[in-house]
Formats: structure tokens, C-alpha cells, sequence
């Protein structure tokens, strides 16, 4: 089978490295999976979640520059609870940062973590979680994001499973002669790529190739700026 859009024959995605997988259905979560390449990685791979929030933590991980891996329902760790009972816990993600720094990650709704007071058990696991398995320990829920970047990683996402070298490299050009503030739609029209230079650039901006406000969406009116050089 030939992929036009990657240019050469079809190579299925590695499966996911996952420790506990779930049912494929359940009518209390959105289970599922998507498929990225991690900068640590050849090959494009299978990563799960098992929620809505699952799905935009990943997207926003996937969207950071200093995250070169992601590892999905990591190997479980242990902890003793608050009664002293040594219990099992499972993150549902390991990132790995470009410094060498590996970050566990457990994601809850906001309403989980008041309801259950799951703050003050993930307290416990952060405290106890061996630094052979990860430098720290994050929890993630509703709060932990905006809008504005889940709809940015998303875009992202979708932008990435397209390869285009060619508009890649018409943008790459346009960055490299910036003497100035340009707004993507700008830098879009210098290309006369149209809408592959657009999937370009928002691609070179969350690469390092240029700087916007990533606090809002990113549009052809954002404004960009070379990144700082240190």
C-alpha cells in the first residue's frame, strides 16, 4: 500500500508501550488512542487515554518543545496511604524532557480531586515515587490548560500527520529573512504555499523556528518574532 501524503509505502504505527490497558468500550469514559512521533522515537507510535482530559493532556504534552517522549500508562508504582497501607498506582503518563528530566503525570477532574480529596493521596505518591522512575510528579486536571491551548494542540496534531518538505522548507526560508515582526499571514503569503505554508508555519512555531502568543489560538493575524538566542 503507497501513502501519497508521506510519500512511500504504508509502515503501520508502533503499538503502544503501555503496562495496563483498559476495556475498548465503557459507557463512563471515552477511551481511545492516537497515533504521534515522538522526538525520541524513528518510528510513529500508539499512544492511549482513557478520558476527555486524558486526551487533552496528551495533546497539550505533545505540543511541548521539551518534551521528546511520552511514555502512556507507565509501569505502576507503590506508596503507603494515609492509613499506612502500601497500595499501587499507575500514572498515565511519563514524559521526558530534552534536559534528561522525566516528569510522572496523573490526570483527575477538578471534581474528582475535591470530591475524593485525591490532592492529598497524590501528595503521598509524589513523595514516595523512587527518583529511578521519574525527577517529579505532576497532577493534572480541568484547570491545568486553557481552552486556547488544547484548541492549539489539536490544530498541531492534525498539522503533523502530514509531512511537506517542501512548504517546511518555503517557511523556513521566509523565518530566516525576518528582520521584523510578521504576522503568520504574512509569512503564509511570502510562500504562496496558501494553506500548506499556514500548516507549515504553525508547525515552525511550536518547533522553535519563531515566537507568537501561544496563550491564545493561533491564527494567520498572530504576530511572529525570531526566538531569543542564548
Amino acid at each position: 500500500m503507497y501513502d501519497e501524503d508521506f510519500g512511500g509505502p504504508y509502515v503501520p504505527p508502533e503499538r503502544t508501550r503501555a503496562t495496563r490497558m483498559f476495556p475498548a468500550r465503557s459507557r463512563a469514559s471515552a477511551r481511545g488512542f492516537l497515533v504521534a512521533k515522538l522526538r525520541a522515537q524513528a518510528a510513529w507510535r500508539q499512544l492511549i487515554f482513557e478520558s476527555h482530559l486524558e486526551r487533552k493532556c496528551l495533546l497539550v504534552l505533545l505540543s511541548q518543545h521539551a518534551v521528546v517522549d511520552i511514555w502512556d500508562q507507565p509501569p505502576q508504582v507503590t506508596y503507603r496511604n494515609q492509613d499506612g497501607k502500601l497500595k499501587p498506582h499507575t500514572f498515565d503518563f511519563l514524559a521526558t524532557l530534552d534536559d534528561g528530566k522525566r516528569i510522572a503525570i496523573a490526570v483527575k477532574p477538578d471534581g474528582l480531586v475535591e470530591r475524593n480529596g485525591f490532592d492529598r493521596e497524590f501528595a503521598l505518591i509524589r513523595a514516595q515515587t523512587a527518583k529511578q522512575f521519574a525527577d517529579d510528579a505532576l497532577l493534572v486536571t480541568d484547570s491545568s490548560f486553557s481552552a486556547a491551548e488544547v484548541r492549539n494542540a489539536e490544530l498541531l496534531h492534525m498539522f503533523r500527520q502530514v509531512e511537506d518538505a517542501e512548504a517546511d522548507a518555503a517557511v523556513q526560508q521566509v523565518l530566516r529573512g525576518m528582520n521584523r515582526e510578521m504576522s503568520l499571514g504574512q509569512v503564509v503569503a511570502a510562500t504562496c504555499l496558501e494553506g500548506r505554508a499556514f500548516r507549515a508555519g504553525f508547525k515552525a512555531i511550536f518547533n522553535g523556528a519563531a515566537m507568537t502568543n501561544l496563550s491564545v489560538p493561533v491564527t494567520e493575524a498572530s504576530m511572529l518574532s525570531m526566538p531569543e538566542v542564548h
